[in-house]
């Protein structure tokens, strides 16, 4: 996989609040045993302060609402943030502020979990451990959850799928699988040797998703990568790939993923 630069890594970080509509449509909230996991290992009750980290349109935060955690959710993206706000609307334990982390004004030692879903990639490197660190009180727990595409679901589709990524510039690897399910990368193993922290935890999940070819293309118009081409690329791969599901797979397709849960215990 190719390193983005700052500047491109800036713009596909942004590029989610230009799609919030599907953004809010089509990203579901994350399965339940993903959802217990985090709470458990982030030994969080009701009445427990959670920060988070990126939070979309509340695909995770309404959940840990629903669960009574006193939550304060972070959003970059304007229009995201308004499709949060009113998601979370029926929950008076929520607040939802237009803040990248990194600009957030911190106050020291103040949430019991600091959480961070499908969002934790994008944080300055600078400022990345540091500052979670930062606003935990001792003993509070980092609790970040990335989302791996690995290789299952509908046989097939992902070869079909891979002449489409090259023809309209977004993969230049003829030969490009996604890992195995039991070969995912880890995540942030430097956090096991920062002093910041102690006891990190890991979980690991499988679990298909089945998307209806509408679906799918909702889903896709909500991936950084696809929309860091342009709009005429976008939309010819788009039809590609939509003909493609129509044609061969009758309108249906699985995706495979493997959910990773991380959970980082702040040092006293």
């Amino acid at each position: 996989m190719a390193t983005m630069n700052n500047e491109e890594s800036g713009r596909r970080r942004e590029s989610f609040d230009l799609v919030a509509e599907y953004y809010n449509m089509y990203r579901s909230q994350y399965p339940q045993v993903v959802v217990d996991t985090i709470i458990v290992l982030s030994n969080l009750h009701k009445g427990s302060r959670a920060l988070e980290i990126g939070c979309g349109t509340g695909q995770l935060s309404v959940p840990l609402a629903q669960h009574g955690i006193d939550l304060l959710a972070l959003e970059l993206g304007p229009h995201l943030a308004a499709f949060a706000i009113q998601n979370l609307k029926q929950f008076p334990n929520a607040q939802v502020k237009v803040s990248s982390f990194e600009a957030w004004p911190l106050f020291s030692q103040q949430f019991n979990a600091v959480i961070s879903a499908s969002a934790f990639h994008w944080i300055d490197l600078n400022v990345r451990f540091s500052k979670p660190a930062e606003a935990l009180s001792p003993g509070g727990f980092l609790t970040i959850l990335h989302v791996h595409h690995v290789r299952g679901g509908t046989p097939g589709f992902i070869a079909d799928t891979q002449p489409f990524y090259l023809k309209w510039g977004l993969s230049n690897d003829p030969s490009f699988q996604p890992p195995a399910p039991d070969n995912v990368p880890t995540m942030y193993p430097e956090l096991a040797q920062l002093p910041m922290f102690r006891s990190v935890e890991r979980r690991y999940f499988e679990i298909p998703m089945k998307h209806s070819t509408a679906s799918y293309i909702g889903w896709l118009h909500t991936d950084s990568l696809v929309n860091s081409i342009n709009d005429q690329s976008r939309h010819g791969f788009l039809q590609d790939i939509e003909r493609l599901i129509e044609s061969k797979y009758n309108g249906e397709v699985v995706r495979n993923f493997v959910y990773e849960v991380i959970v980082a215990q702040r040092a006293s």
